[in-house]
């Protein structure tokens, strides 16, 4: 499976320089909304539920500390996403007391005021600048350090991209950029809503027909920002946007939808259950495999040929899109296919 494959380009440790002020504005009196816990309390949470965790690494005498906390982490919409999504901890760099994480004990390096904790210089890599933030998904062995002060715009990207698994086949350095694009872009309007997408409703029909184009289902939601950088960014994609008019029907599916569908002689619709939250084609496209966003790839015949998970980038997609779009994937495998563009 291709999904498969995806998964070995993991980005295992990301570390993001950014700018770090050397003159603190002043910091307000306005406190932090984000419920900091424990580092301990955070691995004891995740061990039971599994969270992403953000680590803010700061010091008594770091002036832009105090501003990130008044305003970063004061904005409403930020402090309520991290205290939903993670497990937010504050940790003093310079602490003197011994620290239990993983199964490994961390000291001091020092007695002086400012000799940093052995945790604090494994997880900033030996580079020593406040504040920085660590952002883990442990269930994906995935984690990313950013240097000096994060402004909203700058943290939402890290937290999105830590999230929802952005990092499996992208860069944060690409997923950034796409991600402001997609967002704060307001050229980039015209240029996704001029993809011609059509609804589930208008494909998924009773006595289905083949025609000459294979399909791409788009299995994406609103509150799903992965799935909005990648609708807005990379099927608008100007070198990926002629190869889906060459191939390809779009059909942009919301699983969230009530409408009655039909695919393979057979009815679906969404049956709001427990264990079937959303409408049950998805779970059949999908292969139960569903995982947002998620692009399904059909054949001439509307047979499913297959399903791939995550986010995926304008230059990723783009070679996925031949690899389908002209048949490649029937004579030759993936890795094949991949080698041969890279010598190119």
């Amino acid at each position: 499976m291709l999904k498969k494959i995806f998964f070995l380009i993991l980005f295992s440790f990301g570390f993001i320089e950014l700018f770090a002020q050397t003159e603190p504005a002043k910091a307000t009196e306005k406190e932090s909304l984000v419920n900091w816990i424990s580092l301990n309390e955070a691995e004891k949470r995740n061990k039971e539920i599994p969270k992403p965790i953000i680590i803010d690494f700061y010091t008594s005498w770091c002036g832009w500390c105090k501003v990130m906390m008044s305003s970063t982490y004061s904005d409403p919409s930020i402090a309520s996403y991290i205290n939903t999504n993670f497990y937010p901890v504050k940790f003093d760099a310079e602490t003197k007391d011994t620290i239990a994480y993983d199964g490994v004990t961390y000291k001091p390096t020092g007695t002086q005021k400012r000799d940093p904790n052995e945790f604090a210089v494994k997880m900033l890599n030996g580079t020593m600048v406040y504040p920085s933030t660590v952002f883990m998904n442990k269930s994906a062995n995935f984690t990313m350090s950013a240097q000096g002060y994060l402004e909203t715009k700058k943290i939402e990207p890290m937290l999105v991209f830590t999230l929802e698994n952005g990092f499996r086949n992208s860069s944060y350095e690409d997923f950034n950029t796409q991600f402001q694009k997609a967002f704060y872009d307001s050229l980039q309007t015209k240029v996704y809503e001029s993809v011609k997408w059509q609804t589930p409703s208008h494909f998924f029909i009773k006595d289905q027909k083949p025609d000459e184009k294979k399909k791409i289902v788009f299995i994406n939601t609103e509150w799903c920002n992965t799935c909005r950088v990648m609708y807005r960014t990379t099927f608008s994609d100007t070198a990926v946007s002629s190869l889906l008019s060459k191939h390809f029907e779009l059909i942009n599916f919301n699983p969230e939808t009530n409408d009655k569908l039909y695919f393979q002689d057979k009815e679906f619709e969404n049956i709001h259950s427990k264990e079937m939250p959303f409408h049950q084609l998805v779970y059949a496209l999908s292969r139960n495999g569903l995982i947002f966003p998620q692009v399904i790839f059909m054949d001439e015949k509307n047979t499913v040929v297959d399903a791939i998970p995550f986010y995926l980038n304008p230059k990723v997609f783009k070679s996925i899109v031949r690899f389908y779009g002209e048949d490649i994937y029937k004579t030759k495998n993936w890795e094949t296919f991949i080698k041969e563009q890279e010598t190119k």
